[in-house]
């Protein structure tokens, strides 16, 4: 080019992303720039000048609130058989009761490419003419602003009672005998909240090269290429976790009182079993925005006089925040009973018992923050 001024300037501009649970893209495409001043004249000034600038803001943010109210009744027992003439009897059922509560919230997934810079790019400035000025610049600029944001709220209120107990066979002319069944009682809770994943990818890269050559006599000669990569990575959890559970399980509180004959009392088994299972707030990000790049800067053949500047420049900023709160509270009172039985006053007497049987298995995990495959 000869005298004036070129100038090419390039911009690309993503807009903001939110509100979507799980993202993939390419903030910026392959590309090939160049920028050069060739064969200038004398006392000419020239500039050419190449600018890309992608900003891209995402943000993913969740909030739940999750309540489960529940309440279960399972009977077989309370009955009667008094005062009979003859003998009396009862006999019950089992008596089961099942609750399965499973909360899975809030979750975020992006995945970025090209995050840093790709393609070859290059700044020149060749054959200047004397008492001239050449500038040749590349430009690039690379913002990421990431925003993962993620608030539970979960409360699980469990009642439940299995009965298969209270029953009576008293006063009768003949025996008295109750034989209940079992009373089964099994909860389980799960609930895994807020995930956060991040990928972000710093491209393939290519070369960077900024050259003078064959610069003229008291001639002005700059070559630049610079690339800056900005990335700001925000995930953010808050999980307030509420378990309430409250089980009674009798197969007892049984009589056989003041019968004739033999007063006889057999229970079932009374068994619970509760496990609840706690997973929140997990951070992941897995960060590359360094370039992978050949940089390549130089001056040859210069003029008497001249001022030449050859400069290549990779900057890269990373700035990563995981912050996790968390409050889990378990709270529970679980009672299994087989005894408490009566078989008084009777020309005989006989109590045989089930067994109790009651497991509670809790298991929290909270809080967890993932940067390049390290915990941090």
């Amino acid at each position: 080019m000869k005298g004036g001024e070129n100038m090419t300037k390039t911009k690309l501009i993503h807009a903001a992303l939110s509100g979507a649970a799980s993202l993939a893209f390419a903030i910026a495409p392959a590309m090939a720039a160049t920028a050069s001043n060739d064969t200038t004249g004398a006392d000419s000034y020239n500039k050419a000048e190449v600018e890309s600038e992608t900003y891209v803001n995402v943000n993913q943010n969740n909030n739940a609130s999750i309540t489960n109210n529940i309440s279960v009744k399972s009977n077989t027992g309370k009955n009667e058989a008094n005062k009979n003439t003859g003998e009396g009897s009862v006999k019950t059922g089992d008596a089961n009761a099942t609750v399965s509560i499973s909360n899975q919230a809030n979750s975020n997934v992006v995945s970025v490419e090209n995050c840093g810079c790709e393609g070859d790019l290059s700044a020149s400035n060749n054959k200047t003419g004397a008492d001239s000025k050449n500038k040749a610049e590349v430009e690039v600029k690379n913002k990421l602003d990431l925003n993962q944001n993620n608030n539970a709220d979960v409360d699980n209120n469990v009642s439940v009672k299995a009965n298969t107990g209270g029953n009576e066979a008293n006063k009768n002319t003949g025996g008295g005998s109750v034989d209940t069944g079992d009373a089964d009682v099994v909860v389980s809770i799960t609930n895994m909240v807020n995930e956060n994943k991040a990928s972000v990818g710093g491209g393939s890269g290519g070369s960077v090269s900024a050259s003078n050559d064959t610069t003229g006599a008291d001639s002005y000669n700059e070559a630049e290429v610079e690339i800056k990569n900005y990335t700001d990575i925000n995930q953010n959890n808050n999980a307030d976790i509420d378990n309430n559970v409250d089980v009674w399980a009798n197969t007892g509180y049984n009589e056989a009182n003041k019968n004739t004959g033999e007063g006889e009392v057999d229970t079932g088994d009374a068994d619970v079993e509760v496990v609840i299972e706690n997973k929140a707030n997990s951070n992941e990000a897995d960060v590359d925005v360094c370039c992978d790049v050949e940089l390549e800067s130089s001056n040859e053949k210069t003029g008497n006089d001249s001022y030449n500047k050859a400069e290549a420049e990779v900057k890269n900023d990373l700035d990563v925040n995981q912050n996790n709160n968390s409050d889990v509270d378990n709270n529970g009172e679980v009672k299994a009973n087989t005894g408490k039985n009566e078989t008084n006053k009777n020309t005989g007497d006989d109590i045989d018992t089930g067994d109790t049987d009651v497991e509670v298995e809790v298991t929290t995990e909270v809080n967890e923050n993932i940067l390049n495959g390290e915990e941090v």
